[in-house]
């Protein structure tokens, strides 16, 4: 384990220019050796999808836990992988014609990686997302020239809910929703994509430890992780006042209620695999927050407060297991979230 120092070829002296190629050649290795691309994507900016870093927390710990860096692609979330993965799959099926209109319903960062998917691969596209949704995730729909339509927070069952207007739009104006929350494709993408690209970048795992929303990103991991070795545990983390583990378990379900983005649903969807889940843990708002702070104040790294959620659980593995070889998947990162830091 472990990768070529990026600095090696760089003289003594060189300046910038030195510097900046043999980082794009750092880059271009890393690429070229852990990104298992399922798909055949020669759009310059599309290619940058997957082969992001796996890293060592930069914290000393009894066992060891590393971060896999999602926000590394484009537009920083590991959510670019479903949308260019779910429309290019429905390509190849026949479901999506490349005169069709796609249309998306996301509570944050799938809404930027289907804009910037549709927006390369030559679709018009109509994102619906709740009002509630960050500045930052909503500007990449609009910088990407997709329609973006924020939806007042009401029930699910309520016409206006972000994802019932997403059904009705498409189905006004003849369009191909992909519906991330119960599109298999979802699960499937990371089964072929992301899976395969963690296992070839670790020579020990003991945990996989990913924040659920959908589902899909620990799911599809999950299954191909279980496929190459079935001791490895996989642990999913949910919202506090959330359904996911409430699901899980079999308990009785909540009033769903939280403010990390991203995390945690008011019940099961058809893109959680439970099969191939070991647990399922709550992390409290506060905590997250708590945790992504501490992330970067302490050690300097910037994820979500999704990600710092899923922190909380990976660390306390690590922490108290000294045979531990976690992998903890970063979703995203703190840029989408400045917000937390001042307030």
């Amino acid at each position: 384990m472990g990768e070529e120092n990026p600095f090696d070829d760089i003289a003594d002296g060189g300046g910038c220019m030195i510097t900046a190629k043999a980082m794009q050649q750092h880059r271009d290795k890393r690429r070229q050796k852990h990104s298992m691309l399922p798909y055949n994507i020669e759009d310059p900016i599309l290619s940058l999808i997957g082969g992001t870093s796996l890293i060592e927390y930069p914290e000393p710990l009894a066992g060891d836990l590393r971060v896999k860096l999602e926000k590394e692609n484009p537009t920083g979330s590991m959510k670019d992988r479903i949308a260019v993965g779910m429309i290019l799959e429905m390509q190849r099926s026949g479901k999506l014609s490349e005169d069709d209109l796609v249309v998306e319903a996301s509570s944050g960062n799938t809404a930027g990686g289907v804009a910037l998917a549709a927006n390369r691969l030559g679709y018009e596209s109509v994102i619906t997302t709740p009002e509630t949704t960050s500045g930052q995730k909503m500007g990449y729909v609009e910088s990407l020239g997709a329609d973006l339509v924020t939806c007042p927070d009401v029930d699910s069952d309520h016409e206006d809910h972000y994802r019932n207007r997403a059904r009705a739009i498409a189905d006004e104006r003849g369009g191909i929703f992909l519906n991330q929350y119960q599109n298999q494709l979802n699960p499937q993408v990371h089964e072929k994509w992301t899976g395969p690209e963690l296992w070839d970048q670790t020579d020990e795992l003991t945990h996989v430890v990913c924040p659920m929303g959908t589902g899909g990103t620990l799911s599809g991991i999950g299954k191909h992780i279980k496929e190459q070795d079935p001791s490895v545990e996989i642990v999913g983390v949910d919202a506090e006042k959330s359904n996911i583990s409430s699901a899980f378990y079999g308990d009785e379900p909540v009033e769903y209620s939280t403010r990390i983005e991203g995390l945690g649903k008011s019940g099961e969807t058809p893109t959680m695999w439970f099969d191939y889940i070991d647990r399922v843990e709550s992390v409290d708002d506060e905590t997250a927050v708590s945790f992504a702070r501490t992330a970067a104040t302490e050690h300097g790294l910037l994820i979500g407060t999704s990600s710092s959620a899923a922190l909380k659980v990976a660390r306390d593995i690590a922490e108290d297991d000294e045979d531990a070889h976690v992998v903890l998947i970063a979703c995203d990162g703190g840029e989408q979230y400045f917000d937390i830091f001042t307030n």
